[in-house]
């Protein structure tokens, strides 16, 4: 490995690392000298993301977990340190909406296992990784958010919601921890092309009309969400905490 790779001697951990945005930012840290640690609840998917990292000559360890288990996680990452290390990295990714409703009919155990999954977890991965990090003298803790969480949007007031107030989690955890050495920041995608939005797949209205929101004139690339990631891991962005990258084609602006 190569001493001048940005995340050399380094140990990720990332959540929802099974598919999608998370499993390419796995392979980005990865590719930048950072042995990776792969959380998400299918451990069949999670060997598929650990056999894609093999060629990187990096090390993979996994661990299948619902995250929004405070014991589950404790559990699967006291065993990631035990094959890897202490982690220095976290990269909370793993969120997401899993129906979209009004919020005159949306039913509040709806609402909160959004709530749970885009907001809870993230601190208790946090929690769970702190005192490796503490003991490593510093950290960087990366969450992802969504634009949606900077512009309402009909029927995702619980996604939007969470990512929001997920902002006021990054801010506190940079202001709180920054006398560890941990520093917290946060990616903020706009539309992706991941897989996440494929039910739109033979809607050419639908994708018209969200391209032409985008002043870029298309939807972004999991690789442009991994790059400020790695970034923001890195000691490149030692004296950055507390802030939101906006990677959305200029959606928001």
């Amino acid at each position: 490995m190569s001493a001048s790779l940005p995340l050399a001697g380094q140990v990720a951990v990332v959540t929802g690392a099974s598919g999608g945005i998370g499993r390419v930012i796995a392979q980005e840290l990865a590719r930048n000298g950072a042995d990776v640690g792969l959380v998400a609840r299918r451990r069949e998917a999670l060997e598929e993301t650990a056999a894609l990292i093999a060629p990187t000559g990096r090390r993979a360890a996994v661990a299948a977990a619902d995250i929004t288990d405070e014991e589950q996680v404790a559990a699967a990452f006291a065993h990631l340190a035990a094959e890897l290390g202490d982690a220095s990295v976290l990269v909370n990714n793993a969120g997401g909406a899993r129906f979209l409703a009004g919020l005159e009919e949306m039913r509040l155990s709806g609402w909160q296992k959004t709530v749970d999954l885009n907001l809870k977890a993230p601190l208790i991965c946090a929690r769970a990784v702190l005192p490796g990090m503490i003991r490593r003298s510093g950290g960087s803790i990366v969450h992802i958010g969504s634009i949606v969480g900077e512009a309402a949007q009909h029927g995702m007031a619980h996604y939007g919601a969470a990512k929001s107030a997920l902002g006021m989690l990054n801010r506190s955890l940079a202001r709180e921890w920054g006398k560890h050495g941990v520093r917290s920041n946060m990616v903020v995608p706009g539309l992706v092309d991941s897989g996440a939005h494929d039910h739109y797949a033979d809607d050419d209205n639908m994708g018209r009309l969200y391209t032409a929101e985008i002043p870029l004139g298309r939807w972004g690339k999991p690789d442009e969400i991994a790059a400020p990631v790695v970034f923001l891991a890195s000691d490149a962005a030692s004296f950055i905490t507390g802030t939101a990258l906006v990677a959305d084609g200029g959606q928001i602006a």
